[in-house]
Protein backbone atom coordinates (compact mmCIF):
# COMPACT_ATOMS: atom_id res chain seq x y z
CA UNK A 1 0.00 0.00 0.00
CA UNK A 2 1.27 3.72 -0.89
CA UNK A 3 0.41 6.72 0.01
CA UNK A 4 -2.04 8.64 -2.76
CA UNK A 5 -2.24 12.01 -2.90
CA UNK A 6 -6.32 11.67 -3.52
CA UNK A 7 -6.56 9.44 -0.89
CA UNK A 8 -4.83 10.63 1.81
CA UNK A 9 -6.03 9.96 5.51
CA UNK A 10 -4.72 12.89 7.95
CA UNK A 11 -4.97 12.42 11.59
CA UNK A 12 -4.00 15.30 14.52
CA UNK A 13 -3.91 14.51 18.03
CA UNK A 14 -5.59 17.84 19.32
CA UNK A 15 -5.03 16.28 22.85
CA UNK A 16 -1.92 14.30 23.88
CA UNK A 17 -3.21 13.15 27.43
CA UNK A 18 -5.97 10.71 28.12
CA UNK A 19 -8.66 10.19 30.20
CA UNK A 20 -8.49 6.03 29.79
CA UNK A 21 -4.95 5.61 29.29
CA UNK A 22 -4.90 2.42 27.54
CA UNK A 23 -1.20 0.57 28.67
CA UNK A 24 1.12 -0.03 25.50
CA UNK A 25 -0.71 2.81 23.85
CA UNK A 26 0.64 3.46 20.38
CA UNK A 27 0.77 7.48 20.89
CA UNK A 28 2.45 7.17 24.39
CA UNK A 29 -0.62 8.85 25.51
CA UNK A 30 0.05 7.62 29.68
CA UNK A 31 3.40 9.20 29.23
CA UNK A 32 2.13 12.79 28.16
CA UNK A 33 1.78 15.64 30.47
CA UNK A 34 -1.80 17.74 30.31
CA UNK A 35 -1.80 19.79 27.61
CA UNK A 36 -4.36 21.19 24.01
CA UNK A 37 -3.42 21.61 20.67
CA UNK A 38 -3.41 25.79 20.05
CA UNK A 39 -6.49 26.52 17.69
CA UNK A 40 -4.47 28.90 15.63
CA UNK A 41 -1.85 26.19 14.45
CA UNK A 42 -4.90 23.87 14.01
CA UNK A 43 -6.22 26.54 11.42
CA UNK A 44 -3.02 27.38 10.02
CA UNK A 45 -1.52 23.75 9.30
CA UNK A 46 -5.59 22.95 8.01
CA UNK A 47 -5.69 25.76 5.53
CA UNK A 48 -1.89 24.87 4.32
CA UNK A 49 -3.28 21.43 3.36
CA UNK A 50 -6.84 22.39 1.63
CA UNK A 51 -4.44 24.56 -0.26
CA UNK A 52 -1.76 21.77 -1.29
CA UNK A 53 -5.04 19.75 -2.27
CA UNK A 54 -7.07 22.49 -3.97
CA UNK A 55 -9.91 21.74 -1.98
CA UNK A 56 -9.88 18.18 -2.13
CA UNK A 57 -8.87 16.56 1.68
CA UNK A 58 -9.65 13.19 1.34
CA UNK A 59 -9.88 12.13 4.80
CA UNK A 60 -9.41 13.92 8.19
CA UNK A 61 -9.75 12.95 12.05
CA UNK A 62 -9.47 14.87 14.59
CA UNK A 63 -7.83 12.02 17.76
CA UNK A 64 -5.76 11.92 20.59
CA UNK A 65 -5.12 11.17 23.35
CA UNK A 66 -8.66 11.76 24.43
CA UNK A 67 -10.13 14.58 21.35
CA UNK A 68 -13.20 15.31 23.79
CA UNK A 69 -10.92 16.87 26.84
CA UNK A 70 -10.17 19.73 24.40
CA UNK A 71 -11.63 23.05 26.04
CA UNK A 72 -12.48 24.43 22.59
CA UNK A 73 -13.46 20.97 20.64
CA UNK A 74 -16.27 23.07 19.16
CA UNK A 75 -14.04 25.23 17.23
CA UNK A 76 -11.90 22.14 15.75
CA UNK A 77 -15.28 20.78 14.85
CA UNK A 78 -15.92 23.91 13.10
CA UNK A 79 -12.90 24.50 11.59
CA UNK A 80 -12.55 20.43 9.98
CA UNK A 81 -15.59 21.89 8.40
CA UNK A 82 -14.41 24.34 6.57
CA UNK A 83 -11.71 23.06 5.63
CA UNK A 84 -12.21 19.07 4.88
CA UNK A 85 -15.00 18.32 1.72
CA UNK A 86 -14.06 14.76 2.77
CA UNK A 87 -14.65 12.37 5.22
CA UNK A 88 -14.54 14.37 8.83
CA UNK A 89 -14.17 11.85 12.31
CA UNK A 90 -13.78 12.66 15.75
CA UNK A 91 -12.31 9.59 17.34
CA UNK A 92 -13.13 8.87 20.93
CA UNK A 93 -12.66 6.08 23.79
CA UNK A 94 -16.58 7.37 24.30
CA UNK A 95 -16.01 7.19 28.17
CA UNK A 96 -17.51 11.41 28.05
CA UNK A 97 -20.15 10.90 25.50
CA UNK A 98 -22.99 10.34 27.40
CA UNK A 99 -22.48 13.65 29.26
CA UNK A 100 -21.90 15.63 26.38
CA UNK A 101 -24.86 18.07 25.67
CA UNK A 102 -27.06 17.92 22.95
CA UNK A 103 -25.79 21.08 20.97
CA UNK A 104 -22.43 18.68 20.52
CA UNK A 105 -24.43 15.65 18.87
CA UNK A 106 -26.38 18.34 16.50
CA UNK A 107 -23.33 19.97 15.70
CA UNK A 108 -21.62 16.76 14.83
CA UNK A 109 -24.70 15.86 12.66
CA UNK A 110 -24.85 19.55 11.25
CA UNK A 111 -20.49 19.42 10.04
CA UNK A 112 -21.52 15.75 8.62
CA UNK A 113 -18.99 14.51 11.51
CA UNK A 114 -18.67 10.97 12.49
CA UNK A 115 -17.92 9.99 16.11
CA UNK A 116 -15.77 7.42 16.04
CA UNK A 117 -15.57 4.91 18.88
CA UNK A 118 -12.77 2.65 19.34
CA UNK A 119 -14.29 -0.25 21.73
CA UNK A 120 -12.54 -1.04 24.98
CA UNK A 121 -13.63 -3.45 27.72
CA UNK A 122 -15.76 -0.42 29.55
CA UNK A 123 -18.84 0.73 30.55
CA UNK A 124 -20.58 3.38 28.56
CA UNK A 125 -23.75 4.85 28.49
CA UNK A 126 -25.25 3.59 25.45
CA UNK A 127 -29.16 4.81 26.23
CA UNK A 128 -27.56 8.01 26.57
CA UNK A 129 -25.67 7.98 23.42
CA UNK A 130 -27.92 6.22 21.40
CA UNK A 131 -30.70 8.69 22.24
CA UNK A 132 -28.69 11.78 21.33
CA UNK A 133 -27.71 9.65 18.37
CA UNK A 134 -30.80 9.01 17.13
CA UNK A 135 -32.65 12.51 18.19
CA UNK A 136 -30.08 14.58 15.48
CA UNK A 137 -29.27 12.09 12.95
CA UNK A 138 -25.24 11.91 14.35
CA UNK A 139 -23.47 9.40 12.65
CA UNK A 140 -21.23 6.33 14.98
CA UNK A 141 -18.57 4.44 13.37
CA UNK A 142 -17.78 1.67 16.23
CA UNK A 143 -14.10 0.65 16.38
CA UNK A 144 -14.12 -3.05 17.75
CA UNK A 145 -10.80 -4.24 18.97
CA UNK A 146 -9.62 -8.30 18.26
CA UNK A 147 -10.91 -10.73 21.13
CA UNK A 148 -13.81 -11.43 23.16
CA UNK A 149 -15.64 -8.44 24.46
CA UNK A 150 -12.76 -6.40 23.27
CA UNK A 151 -10.90 -8.06 26.10
CA UNK A 152 -8.07 -8.75 23.82
CA UNK A 153 -5.14 -6.06 23.21
CA UNK A 154 -2.10 -5.68 21.22
CA UNK A 155 1.92 -4.64 22.69
CA UNK A 156 3.97 -3.07 19.48
CA UNK A 157 7.16 -5.01 20.31
CA UNK A 158 9.92 -2.80 19.10
CA UNK A 159 13.93 -3.11 18.72
CA UNK A 160 15.65 -1.07 21.75
CA UNK A 161 18.86 -0.67 19.69
CA UNK A 162 17.56 0.73 16.94
CA UNK A 163 19.23 -1.88 14.47
CA UNK A 164 16.73 -2.89 12.19
CA UNK A 165 16.51 -2.53 8.70
CA UNK A 166 14.69 0.56 7.86
CA UNK A 167 13.41 -0.12 3.78
CA UNK A 168 12.57 -3.41 5.07
CA UNK A 169 10.79 -2.81 7.87
CA UNK A 170 8.97 0.26 6.05
CA UNK A 171 7.66 -2.13 3.08
CA UNK A 172 6.35 -4.45 6.44
CA UNK A 173 4.75 -2.05 8.22
CA UNK A 174 0.90 -2.29 7.88
CA UNK A 175 -0.12 1.13 8.77
CA UNK A 176 3.08 3.15 7.01
CA UNK A 177 -0.28 4.74 4.58
CA UNK A 178 -3.25 4.28 6.32
CA UNK A 179 -2.27 6.93 8.87
CA UNK A 180 -0.79 10.37 7.48
CA UNK A 181 0.17 12.05 11.08
CA UNK A 182 -0.10 16.11 11.24
CA UNK A 183 2.05 17.70 13.92
CA UNK A 184 2.75 21.46 14.30
CA UNK A 185 3.16 22.24 9.97
CA UNK A 186 4.83 18.45 9.57
CA UNK A 187 3.92 15.50 8.40
CA UNK A 188 5.05 12.04 8.79
CA UNK A 189 4.11 8.86 7.62
CA UNK A 190 4.33 7.09 11.65
CA UNK A 191 2.89 8.80 15.14
CA UNK A 192 5.89 7.34 16.51
CA UNK A 193 8.63 10.02 15.59
CA UNK A 194 6.07 12.84 17.07
CA UNK A 195 4.77 11.12 20.38
CA UNK A 196 7.66 9.19 21.47
CA UNK A 197 9.52 12.84 22.92
CA UNK A 198 6.94 11.98 25.96
CA UNK A 199 8.75 8.35 26.68
CA UNK A 200 11.99 9.75 26.28
CA UNK A 201 11.14 12.57 28.49
CA UNK A 202 9.36 10.16 31.04
CA UNK A 203 12.14 7.79 31.04
CA UNK A 204 15.02 9.97 30.75
CA UNK A 205 15.87 7.88 27.19
CA UNK A 206 17.71 8.74 24.15
CA UNK A 207 15.58 5.60 22.29
CA UNK A 208 14.05 6.76 19.53
CA UNK A 209 14.91 8.83 16.80
CA UNK A 210 12.35 12.20 16.75
CA UNK A 211 14.47 14.68 14.24
CA UNK A 212 13.07 16.26 11.74
CA UNK A 213 14.27 13.88 9.07
CA UNK A 214 11.07 11.54 10.00
CA UNK A 215 8.53 14.66 8.85
CA UNK A 216 8.54 17.19 6.32
CA UNK A 217 7.82 20.87 6.88
CA UNK A 218 4.18 21.43 4.43
CA UNK A 219 5.18 25.06 4.33
CA UNK A 220 8.55 24.52 2.39
CA UNK A 221 7.43 21.91 -0.06
CA UNK A 222 6.51 22.92 -3.08
CA UNK A 223 3.56 21.14 -3.72
CA UNK A 224 1.73 17.82 -2.78
CA UNK A 225 3.38 15.28 -4.72
CA UNK A 226 7.10 16.86 -2.83
CA UNK A 227 5.15 15.46 0.28
CA UNK A 228 3.70 12.09 -1.19
CA UNK A 229 7.39 10.96 -2.66
CA UNK A 230 8.56 11.95 1.18
CA UNK A 231 5.62 9.59 3.19
CA UNK A 232 6.37 6.93 0.51
CA UNK A 233 10.08 6.46 1.67
CA UNK A 234 11.42 4.63 4.74
CA UNK A 235 11.80 7.40 7.84
CA UNK A 236 15.23 6.83 10.73
CA UNK A 237 12.73 5.84 13.33
CA UNK A 238 12.01 2.82 10.80
CA UNK A 239 14.62 1.18 12.59
CA UNK A 240 12.69 0.85 16.10
CA UNK A 241 10.33 -1.22 14.74
CA UNK A 242 9.44 -5.05 14.32
CA UNK A 243 6.44 -4.51 12.00
CA UNK A 244 3.58 -7.38 12.13
CA UNK A 245 5.26 -8.67 15.28
CA UNK A 246 2.57 -7.47 17.46
CA UNK A 247 2.10 -9.45 21.12
CA UNK A 248 -1.26 -10.31 21.85
CA UNK A 249 -1.97 -9.32 25.64
CA UNK A 250 -5.17 -8.43 27.89
CA UNK A 251 -6.78 -4.77 27.89
CA UNK A 252 -5.82 -2.95 30.96
CA UNK A 253 -4.99 0.55 32.33
CA UNK A 254 -1.18 1.74 31.51
CA UNK A 255 0.82 1.54 35.44
CA UNK A 256 3.89 3.46 33.29
CA UNK A 257 5.97 0.74 33.05
CA UNK A 258 8.77 1.10 30.34
CA UNK A 259 8.50 -2.87 29.33
CA UNK A 260 4.81 -1.74 27.89
CA UNK A 261 6.25 -0.57 24.72
CA UNK A 262 9.18 -3.09 24.12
Amino acid sequence: MIVEKEKIRFIVDIVDHCNLNCKCCGHFSPLAPKGFLDINTFERDLKRLHELLYGHIHCFELMGGESLLHPRLYDFIFLTAKYVTGEKYLCTNGVLLSSKPDEFYQLCAETDTIISITMYPIDLNWDEINRKVKLYGTKLYLIKSQGEENKNWFKNRRDLSGSQDVKENFNNCFWKARCIVLENGRLSSCVVPFKAKYFQQYYKSDVFDTSDKNSIDIFKAKDIEEIVEFLNRPIPCCRYCLPNQEEKIPWGVSKRDISEWF
